[in-house]
């Protein structure tokens, strides 16, 4: 069905994301002598947010019985707006790929003072056999789980 037109909107059918929340308080710790939340907070927020997607989702960030879990292989932050103290920032993640031995998970910071967008990256995780030191296959359970949470286009 076409996008109907209405005088001032356009309205369209609209899937809500699937992800799991967290709010953080913005720390005065957490600026630089530039006056802004340093960069390296981001990743730190990213970090929590990833943390408490795993929880949510019963993801043993070790399995000591199967010595396998989560390691995280690469990311990326890409900035919008410079935050300062005194903030609240929700960070949003997500899943956007699920793969045989890795998966990708998205963040969004948002900014609760300005309800703004301020970052937004993702995140590599290979799940790895720490026994071995190379990846493994990710369980076909939790695969099922991270489907479920996957927000892939």
């Amino acid at each position: 069905m076409a996008p109907s037109r209405t005088r001032n909107a356009t309205l369209r059918a609209v899937t809500t994301p699937k992800f799991e929340s967290i709010d953080i308080p913005v720390a005065w710790g957490d600026m630089d002598s530039f006056g802004h939340v340093n960069n390296v907070v981001y990743l730190r927020w990213f970090e929590t947010g990833r943390m408490a997607f795993f929880a949510a989702v019963g993801v043993s960030t070790r399995d000591v019985a199967q010595g396998c879990g989560p390691i995280l292989a690469r990311t990326t932050c890409n900035f919008q707006r410079p935050l300062e103290h005194p903030d609240t920032v929700t960070v949003q993640t997500s899943i956007s790929r699920v793969g045989s031995k890795s998966f990708t998970m998205s963040y969004v910071v948002r900014s609760q003072r300005l309800d703004e967008v301020a970052a937004h990256g993702d995140g590599v995780i290979v799940w790895f056999d720490y026994a071995a030191g190379a990846s493994a296959a990710v369980p076909a359970e939790l695969a099922a789980r991270l489907r479920s949470y996957c927000n892939a286009d």
